[in-house]
């Protein structure tokens, strides 16, 4: 859903508008008025436990008001160049992994050769 709200409270209205619930619909599900649930709709900041209770009874993660705000963008790009960081490592070890298990791979062909040859000349002077 593409946010216009310029407050929490806006938001949780538009999200309840959104499923066309009155504010006494919404209050009847969280056991409040009419009224408070109009007063939720005119608050630039709501409690966390009470976004909780909202966010359940609309089924709505409605926290995601905040994700494009400081310092959760912040603090989500920082984790997620953490991570990308994280990944980027593991990528380059699995990839000399990788090589270093070819350049054995290829001794082993390499002495199974030599091997070979010694088991052939062994036998071919143990034939004279």
């Amino acid at each position: 859903m593409q946010k216009k709200a310029n407050t929490v409270g806006e938001f949780v209205k538009e999200i309840a508008e959104s499923q066309n619930l009155k504010p006494s619909d919404l209050g009847a599900r969280i056991n409040t008025s009419k009224q408070n649930i109009s007063d939720i709709y005119k608050r630039n900041t709501i409690d966390s436990e009470l976004l909780l209770t909202l966010s359940k009874a609309l089924n709505y993660n409605l926290f995601s008001y905040y994700d494009d705000k400081e310092p959760i963008v912040g603090f989500r790009n920082a984790e997620t160049h953490e991570w990308q960081v994280k990944i980027d490592n593991l990528t380059y070890a699995l990839s000399l992994k990788k090589d270093l298990l070819n350049e054995k791979e290829k001794l082993i062909k390499a002495q199974e050769k030599l091997i070979t040859e010694l088991e052939k000349k062994a036998k071919s002077r143990s034939n004279i």
